[in-house]
């Protein structure tokens, strides 16, 4: 179909496998790091998700020959990966602070989430646009909210239930 997306790897199903490990790594990670300060947890997954993600975004269209979209110029692009940097660490970052800090489930469910949602876009190519802008302007947010909303909900219920403190 015109204007739809092709997985770099050949097919859905190992762009579905390859996001999923690569989610739970991530989500294994935000377990393992739940001994440090909140803020420690949060650095040590959030930054790491993002720098792979946008690693893997730039690899799959360099190695795929696929040429880079052209964002206006070197500094548009920059602006771009930086809004995806940010996006990406806040979500990660936020479950894994909400973990180490409350032991929320929801934090690493929301890690693999998010990052298997993630991965799964930057793994395909083509289409009419680039995913890296709709990723950082529509899908990111999509799932920080969703993020936030699965963390919240959890933390609302538990602490109703007196599971947590003030």
């Amino acid at each position: 179909m015109p204007g739809q997306p092709w997985p770099v790897l050949g097919s859905t199903a190992a762009t579905v496998a390859v996001a999923g490990n690569a989610a739970l790594v991530a989500a294994l990670a935000t377990v393992h790091v739940a001994d440090r300060s909140p803020r420690h947890a949060a650095a040590l997954v959030g930054v790491p998700v993002a720098v792979a993600s946008l690693v893997l975004w730039w690899a799959v269209r360099y190695w795929a020959a696929y040429p880079f979209p052209d964002y206006g110029g070197l500094h548009l692009l920059a602006a771009w990966l930086a809004l995806a940097f940010v996006v990406a660490v806040a979500q990660a970052g936020f479950a894994a602070y909400a973990f180490a800090r409350w032991r929320l489930v929801a934090g690493p469910v929301a890690v693999f989430a998010a990052v298997a949602a993630t991965w799964y876009l930057f793994l395909r190519i083509g289409g009419e646009t680039d995913i890296l802008w709709v990723w950082a302007l529509f899908f990111g947010p999509i799932l920080s909210a969703a993020t936030a909303l699965t963390v919240g909900i959890e933390y609302a219920a538990r602490r109703s239930a007196g599971e947590l403190g003030a």
